[in-house]
């Protein structure tokens, strides 16, 4: 799924009339060039890959995170959305260095694997019995290595599908010496195997559950806490979602990633800037409201229509958004 932000590519170029902008969407990759009155096919291709921390403490939070499976399926499913999903562990060391290698039979899932919800919520619990100096960054770049993917792993990823990495850990990542040296070198890693999107964004993403400060209250284990600045550093820079692991449950935490996930693949890029008053939205033939709840809103800051709520379109759905531009006047 990729982006205009939606993620667009430019197929036909219809007529500008009467000094107002009319543009048909189905949904895809970013436009080459800016031009009124696009019509634009939605990628709903979405390749997500869970780091699940597998030390000692982990197990609950491995159960919560298992638990919001079958809604997280159910969402998808609803907005037609193709994804794949697989899971790797934080350990590369120690008696058990299970990580840089996806868990479970087949090695990905996809909506259309027998039993997907209890074959993917089994898969998230991996247990406690890995190493508990947590490199899950590198077992992320062992799986996302061309050489992994080529063969074990091979068909997860996909050139023109949005990357999507969530990790769930109660510590930081050791997998570099120190937070800011992981940060730029798995920043250079992931912009090196994924191209951005024709209008310069970035086509990943990466999110982080986990201890977000360490002047909060948030203890995992034995009263200790770790902040995890390498992962939350990568969700800063690629505008991914912060979620604590401390919650009673973690439903809140994958329905922002969900939703954050959505938003990457559905905000509509505008080619003009418009006369705000003037935007009238349809999905389906039906007027959308402008609403942060259920409907859209404008952005000035991207120049884009943002969905919200059950306003949030289908793979399939007939778009349209009129708007009168602003040098119109």
């Amino acid at each position: 799924m990729m982006k205009m932000d939606f993620r667009f590519s430019l197929l036909a170029v219809t007529s500008f009339l009467f000094m107002a902008c009319q543009q048909n969407v189905a949904f895809d990759l970013p436009p080459s060039q800016d031009n009124f009155g696009q019509s634009i096919t939605y990628n709903n291709k979405v390749d997500i890959l869970w780091i699940v921390d597998n030390s000692t403490s982990m197990l609950k939070h491995q159960q919560r995170l298992s638990e919001q499976i079958p809604d997280l399926v159910t969402k998808l499913n609803s907005l037609k959305m193709d994804y794949h999903m697989a899971v790797v562990t934080t350990s590369m060391g120690g008696d058990n260095p299970d990580g840089g290698r996806f868990i479970g039979t087949p090695k990905y899932v996809t909506a259309k694997t027998p039993d997907l919800i209890n074959n993917l919520k089994s898969r998230m619990i991996v247990g406690e019995a890995g190493s508990n100096l947590e490199r899950g960054l590198e077992s992320m770049e062992r799986a996302l290595s061309s050489g992994y993917l080529a063969n074990e792993g091979k068909g997860f990823f996909r050139n023109d599908a949005l990357l999507v990495v969530v990790a769930l850990s109660d510590e930081d990542d050791f997998s570099k010496s120190n937070s800011s040296a992981g940060i730029s070198y798995y920043t250079d890693f992931l912009d090196g195997i994924k191209t951005p999107w024709v209008d310069g964004s970035r086509s990943w993403m990466f999110s982080f559950i986990g201890v977000l400060s360490l002047t909060s209250q948030c203890k995992t284990f034995n009263d200790f806490a770790s902040a995890g600045l390498s992962y939350i550093g990568l969700a800063d820079v690629s505008g991914g979602v912060k979620e604590s692991i401390c919650s009673t449950n973690l439903a809140s935490s994958v329905s922002n990633i969900r939703s954050r996930i959505f938003q990457i693949l559905t905000d509509f890029k505008l080619s003009k800037l418009p006369v705000i008053e003037s935007i009238t939205v349809t999905i389906n033939g039906q007027k959308v409201p402008r609403s942060s709840e259920n409907g859209w809103e404008y952005l000035e800051a991207s120049n884009s229509v943002r969905f919200y709520g059950s306003a949030v379109p289908a793979a399939d759905a007939a778009i349209k958004v009129d708007f009168k531009p602003r040098e119109a006047n």
